[in-house]
């Protein structure tokens, strides 16, 4: 455009023509300025978006390397588990010949709603061992008698206690770290001095 008007500049027959011919010019020089810079800024995000790119490509090679390695250990873990947990769904297949039908099909449909893959949790410090909220003490109680299965109002999970689970908790061990104390020894001892005193009084 611009050549064209520089052409048109001598063919002018007026000064109107001549300073609109101008004004286009600069106008259009103007528009090319403004793409230059257009394209200055363009090939700057250019190169960062390439440097960011490498360093991205680096980061992933490192994250890949670390997860071959992280699959690598789990597979070997799993090498050497598998043997206990082929004895382990053994046993459990055995078991589920012992259980109601009804039964287990609720408790698998609860283990596979749970987001932790328990069915079965114990009480743990009064509050539910899998949504952690908490039990009231009669809830509890009910727990421990063993009477018929509770299931947790808040997450559906059956709950046990920690006895039947085989866990001790902190009250029991507690009490069994604390040496026992012979007070009645003590006082009996006590009594028996006074009525040898009393005696000897007397005699």
């Amino acid at each position: 455009s611009v050549e064209r008007y520089k052409k048109q500049l001598d063919e002018v027959r007026n000064n109107r023509e001549y300073d609109t011919l101008t004004k286009e010019i600069e106008f259009q020089s103007l528009e090319i300025e403004l793409c230059n810079k257009k394209i200055r800024e363009a090939n700057v995000k250019v190169e960062d978006k390439k440097r960011e790119l490498a360093r991205t490509n680096d980061l992933v090679a490192d994250r890949q390397q670390a997860l071959e390695e992280k699959k690598n250990e789990l597979d070997e873990i799993m090498m050497e588990t598998r043997e206990e947990e082929q004895v382990l769904k053994a046993k459990a297949e055995e078991l589920e010949t012992k259980i109601e039908p009804r039964l287990l099909s609720s408790f698998k449909r609860i283990r596979k709603n749970a987001r932790n893959g328990l069915g079965i949790v114990y009480v743990q410090r009064d509050a539910c061992g899998g949504c952690f909220n908490k039990i009231p003490p009669q809830r509890q109680l009910d727990i421990k008698m063993h009477k018929k299965i509770i299931v947790c109002e808040y997450c559906g999970r059956i709950m046990i206690d920690p006895e039947l689970a085989g866990v001790k908790t902190a009250v029991e061990e507690t009490v069994e770290d604390k040496p026992k104390r012979k007070r009645a020894t003590t006082r009996k001892t006590a009594a028996s001095k006074k009525s040898e005193e009393s005696e000897t009084k007397l005699s």
